[in-house]
């Protein structure tokens, strides 16, 4: 009974070891292949070559924004600011919204340069922008903690920015096209010099002038420039005032007062932390998805572990997180200020994690974003069909020097028409105090914008729309809480100077009933 066991005993220990020498002779020649492979090619290893790599790999993960082109009502709203700007309009006079001026100069630019309203080409825009934000943080991981961390930060930032919904991840608006400027801060602000404490505070400056929020990032940035710059005060202090210098210089190309009232002053309704018994059934959902597709990362921070040198970044990612819960709004794309710290401490944990687990660890990171990334394809888009039957109309019914005024929020009318707004205003939620993450009705009257309702009314007198169409009879997100009768003065203006003419989808059209002199 005893010699079979002995003869398995036996027959099982060679096999064992002949796999172990097969194996490691894989190893051998796949090792030498590559060895030789570098030896022929050297410029495999060089800094080019990966970011070449890096870019490359932010371009396919933006696929979908090369065969779609709106994905979010944000995008529309920048584009009509963009369209107003490309044909000689002022921003804050003859286009107003309540957001800073960078993202439509971009958008106006792409226009110019392309004849075109597509926004496939800002779509490329901010693919390239994703692109190089990687670069930059795997530039500033590897100064650090090696190539191996580099590589990890970068890939982490594309991964995180990809495994959103498609509105979050494909889109081009403030969120996106301030990533770059923002990556630089942070990487700059690190390094230690003077002249990189000038570009911190330029780059903060540049992330503030796209998306309001990050000028709480000057905090960090000026935190690191001392820290990393032998803890001079000198550093902190050009930090801040070339972000101020940055911001302030916006006055050269737009008036600074109305720029400083629609993106600063005129904000606080945005940010009142009201209606609290809505704020775990709207922020709940927004946040488990974040930390699922990023749990790899948020892992790796956790494994990095507490480092003295540490601190600007995880200042970094407070200030983040504070941007992304002022107001308790909860916009997926708000992440977008929370992933570059996030990402970079992520890429410095990768040292004390094992190649076995780092495999592992790829494919936690790729699986969220690759479901992302397929369903971003087909984005279900809200309301198209009645849309793009306005937007047909006021085409159809007007000149393209004509104005078109739409009572709601649904600045899609206007660059699909190629129409400006009557009024200036992108959407009349600043006059009735329509906020995103707020529940509708009178209650919200409060929240209107300072100034606004008087900056509508005196546009649209003075030269009034040819079309004004009200989206509150159809209830078109949700405008039917706010009829043209929430604000007397506006229903008493359009029921002296215009009279009906149709109903398209439910949307009443009013024409101008005759032109002033």
């Amino acid at each position: 009974m005893t010699k079979p066991v002995k003869a398995t005993a036996v027959t099982t220990t060679p096999t064992t070891s002949s796999t172990q020498r097969m194996t490691s002779r894989v190893r051998v020649r796949v090792g030498g292949a590559i060895e030789r492979i570098l030896a022929r090619a050297p410029w495999i290893r060089t800094p080019w070559f990966g970011s070449t790599i890096v870019v490359g790999v932010a371009l396919v993960a933006r696929a979908p924004g090369y065969v779609r082109q709106l994905f979010d009502s944000d995008e529309a709203a920048i584009a009509t600011m963009g369209m107003v700007l490309s044909r000689g309009g002022v921003l804050y006079r003859d286009v107003i919204d309540r957001k800073p001026p960078m993202a439509p100069f971009v958008y106006a630019a792409s226009f110019l340069l392309t004849g075109t309203r597509d926004l496939r080409p800002l779509h490329l825009v901010a693919a390239l922008g994703l692109g190089a934000s990687a670069v930059v943080l795997a530039y500033g991981a590897r100064r650090v903690a090696g190539a191996s961390a580099g590589w990890w930060a970068a890939g982490l930032l594309i991964a995180g920015a990809t495994a959103m919904r498609a509105v979050d991840a494909q889109a081009a608006n403030f969120a996106h096209l301030a990533l770059l400027p923002a990556c630089g801060a942070i990487v700059a602000a690190r390094t230690g010099t003077r002249r990189s404490a000038v570009l911190a505070g330029v780059l903060v400056g540049i992330a503030t002038l796209t998306r309001q929020t990050w000028v709480i990032g000057v905090v960090p940035a000026a935190y690191a420039a001392w820290w990393w710059g032998g803890r001079r005060p000198g550093r902190a202090i050009l930090v801040l005032c070339c972000t101020v210098a940055t911001v302030a210089s916006v006055a050269i190309v737009v008036p600074v007062a109305a720029f400083w009232h629609w993106t600063f002053a005129g904000n606080g309704s945005v940010l009142a932390l009201g209606e609290s018994q809505t704020i775990f059934e709207r922020g709940a959902p927004v946040i488990e998805v974040f930390l699922l597709a990023n749990i790899a990362t948020c892992w790796l921070v956790a494994k990095r572990g507490w480092h003295r040198d540490d601190l600007d970044l995880w200042l970094w990612l407070a200030t983040g997180l504070a941007a992304f819960l002022a107001g308790f709004r909860f916009f997926g794309h708000y992440w977008f200020q929370v992933l570059p710290p996030m990402c970079l401490l992520a890429g410095l944990g990768v040292a004390a994690c094992p190649k076995s687990l780092r495999r592992m660890l790829v494919v936690v990171v790729l699986a969220p974003a690759c479901a992302a990334w397929v369903l971003a394809f087909s984005p279900r888009l809200e309301a198209r069909p009645k849309i793009r039957a306005l937007a047909n109309y006021a085409r159809v019914h007007t000149k393209p020097g004509d104005l078109v005024t739409v009572w709601g929020a649904v600045p899609e009318v206007y660059w699909l028409s190629g129409r400006a707004p009557g009024g200036g205003l992108v959407t009349t939620d600043f006059v009735v105090g329509r906020t995103a993450g707020r529940r509708d009705g009178p209650a919200r009257r409060r929240d209107a914008t300072p100034g606004a309702l008087a900056s509508f009314l005196e546009s649209l007198r003075a030269d009034p729309p040819k079309l004004f169409l009200d989206t509150s009879t159809a209830g078109t997100r949700h405008y039917d809480h706010y009829p043209l009768t929430f604000i007397p003065a506006v229903a008493a203006f359009v029921h002296a100077n215009y009279r009906r003419v149709a109903t398209v989808r439910g949307v009443t059209v009013y024409e101008l009933r005759h032109r002033r002199a």
